[in-house]
């Protein structure tokens, strides 16, 4: 789902005669940001954060997809706070794990872990049940289909918006959430995938197209043999 027009509301104060003398604004503190944080990328695209962290050389950064943004340094607000201002940018862009980092401003952002992860974990196989958090359709689980390299594919409900949020398994994060996909070996099944809706709701199960998702194993591998930033991530 994408979100335009971002509001900024300017005041002026006057004072006739005289001249006006303004309090300085007290600092701010940092917000915290995690697995699940709703975003915007570029002041439109509604997103999830995959996870938060630090790289290798000790700087704050998120992850999500890389689909939510087209090109490098593109501003990311809060999603439920754009006031906030920019919580980071976009550093780096993998469109074939469909992986962004985000390099967060320490001044506005602080990564925290997400509740209840442990830490992460390999990449589910056929009949294991992960989670996901999103924007849209929150924490719903389901089993998954198959797995295909980094690729794998679950019945968990997820929609617009959603994309880049963390998929989970017994409280570690397996993976980053892509998009709505029929799996390869889905078969004649597959068939009744132009017909089948993203998904609004769980209860929707299982009229709805499976989720596809990236094993965030190997996006992290990836992000740290590219020595881009990201590389060596460890949450927070």
């Amino acid at each position: 789902m994408r979100f335009t027009g971002l509001a900024k509301l300017a005041v002026t104060a006057v004072m006739a005669g005289a001249t006006a003398l303004a309090a300085p604004a007290a600092a701010q503190a940092a917000v915290p940001v995690a697995g699940g944080t709703p975003v915007l990328v570029n002041g439109e695209a509604g997103c999830t954060l995959t996870a938060a962290g630090y790289d290798s050389t000790g700087a704050p950064v998120a992850f999500t997809a890389a689909h939510c943004s087209d090109r490098i340094n593109a501003p990311v607000f809060l999603r439920s706070d754009p006031g906030a201002g920019v919580i980071g940018t976009v550093a780096t862009r993998n469109e074939i794990l469909d992986y962004s980092v985000i390099r967060l401003d320490p001044a506005i952002a602080v990564p925290v872990r997400q509740p209840g992860i442990s830490g992460r974990g390999p990449a589910p196989e056929f009949g294991d049940v992960v989670c996901k958090d999103g924007m849209s359709t929150g924490h719903t689980c389901g089993i998954t289909w198959q797995r295909d390299g980094a690729k794998f594919w679950s019945q968990a409900c997820a929609g617009y918006g959603d994309s880049g949020g963390p998929v989970t398994r017994d409280g570690r994060l397996v993976g980053l959430l892509s998009g709505g996909h029929m799996p390869p070996g889905a078969g004649p099944v597959g068939s009744v995938g132009p017909l089948l809706p993203s998904c609004f709701h769980a209860a929707q199960s299982p009229l709805f197209l499976p989720a596809l998702a990236y094993s965030f194993d190997a996006i992290v591998t990836d992000a740290t043999d590219r020595n881009w930033p990201g590389r060596g991530f460890r949450m927070a």
